[in-house]
């Protein structure tokens, strides 16, 4: 038996700050995320899996758009064609509305709604194979969705898909353990954009995305094959994203002109260009104090990323950071006027409450929310502060 497990497609990316990159470019990027599905579709043709999992998260927003309800039903009857099953749910972006769809799916998919459900399939190898899982019925699920699932039932293999974060309350919060007592032989995962093996035997794997959506979603993307044959399952990697994201970093000193931080990206850029798929570096330009004031004004002029995107490359500089550091002698100074403001101005329950209406976009609350925020913004202040008062 074998079947595709992947997750997060999010057809129909918007991509943003890319601007200042060639119309082609523009259209390839946004593209992209249907290029990467494409690789999924045609590898399960290639393989002659049995069926594909999709995890969650198949299209970009719940307001899916005509033509990508359109380009998966072309891809669904491919499927069909090939005697190959697709096994859906929607997630916490597309969340499941048996009113809206435009376009109705080939008799090879099944789409599990907003209650928990097994369905069944034999596999070409005679395996009687039970899957289970649910669609989002809303953005957010706060309930503990997995003390519901059945524990194994009476199939040779059984498989549970679940778009859920790791003790995250808001998306289905589950805990490995969780799902180990419900006996399964597959977790499928969707939801989280990396991809992960949180436990072996039995497999509990997050897919992650298969194209990279922006500069934090960083390295190859895509999903995996799974073989299941004489009781033991076996994953492959397979990679799909057409746009890689990296993150580089260079050091700056006093004697770097404009053309000498030419050759230091040129050579950083260098070190992708062996690779086949295609590269967005962001840049950190460590030291920035050194610099002279108008090279930092040419910098914040965009004239490095102007000069790097007339290139021809398949490796694109994305965005440039310059870092400024303190002069040592005002560090101890510094820092003691910092630690006596910072609880007082980095009060996250504060930030929130700035603009309610921000708050409730959700891309901004999940940014919010995120971990690292906090800690992100503080950064960015003092990088702010470093420069404006540099050699103060």
């Amino acid at each position: 038996m074998k079947f595709i497990h992947a997750a997060d497609l999010h057809l129909d990316t918007p991509f943003v700050s890319i601007s200042n990159f060639s119309n082609s470019l523009q259209e390839d990027l946004k593209k992209s995320t249907y290029t990467a599905a494409d690789k999924v579709f045609a590898t399960a043709i290639t393989e002659q899996v049995d069926f594909v999992i999709l995890a969650g998260d198949t299209y970009d927003n719940t307001e899916r758009t005509l033509s990508a309800q359109i380009y998966l039903q072309e891809q669904f009857e491919r499927l069909r064609k090939n005697g190959i099953r697709v096994y859906l749910v929607y997630g916490n972006h597309d969340y499941y509305r048996n009113d809206f769809s435009v376009i109705n799916m080939p008799d090879n998919v099944t789409v599990f709604g907003g209650e928990i459900t097994t369905s069944e399939v034999t596999a070409s190898d005679g395996q009687r194979v039970g899957i289970t899982g649910f669609s989002y019925y809303q953005n957010h699920i706060s309930d503990d969705m997995v003390a519901s699932y059945p524990t194994r039932g009476n199939y040779d293999y059984q498989i549970g898909i679940l778009h859920a974060g790791i003790g995250d309350g808001n998306y289905a919060s589950f805990t490995v353990n969780e799902l180990l007592t419900k006996g399964y032989d597959y977790w499928a995962l969707g939801h989280i954009h990396k991809r992960e093996v949180l436990h072996q035997n039995p497999m509990i794997i997050y897919s992650g995305d298969t194209q990279g959506r922006n500069q934090n979603e960083l390295g190859t993307k895509g999903f995996y094959l799974v073989d299941v044959a004489n009781g033991t399952t076996n994953t492959k990697f397979v990679p799909s994203s057409v746009y890689v994201w990296e993150s580089a970093q260079i050091d700056a000193n006093e004697s770097d002109t404009i053309n000498g931080l030419f050759d230091k990206i040129t050579s950083t850029l260098s070190r992708y260009n062996n690779v086949e798929a295609k590269h967005l570096v962001t840049l950190t330009i460590n030291g920035s104090q050194n610099l002279d004031e108008n090279v930092i004004r040419s910098i914040d002029r965009n004239e490095l990323l102007n000069h790097f995107a007339a290139m021809n490359s398949n490796t694109i500089l994305y965005k440039v950071y310059t870092k400024f550091d303190r002069k040592s002698q005002l560090v101890g100074i510094d820092q003691k006027y910092w630690d006596e403001s910072e609880k007082n101005v980095f009060d996250l329950n504060d930030i929130k409450d700035m603009d309610n209406r921000l708050f409730g976009e959700e891309v901004i609350r999940q940014h919010i929310d995120s971990p690292d925020f906090v800690e992100h913004i503080k950064e960015l202040t003092k990088n702010t502060i470093n420069k404006k008062y540099i050699g103060d």
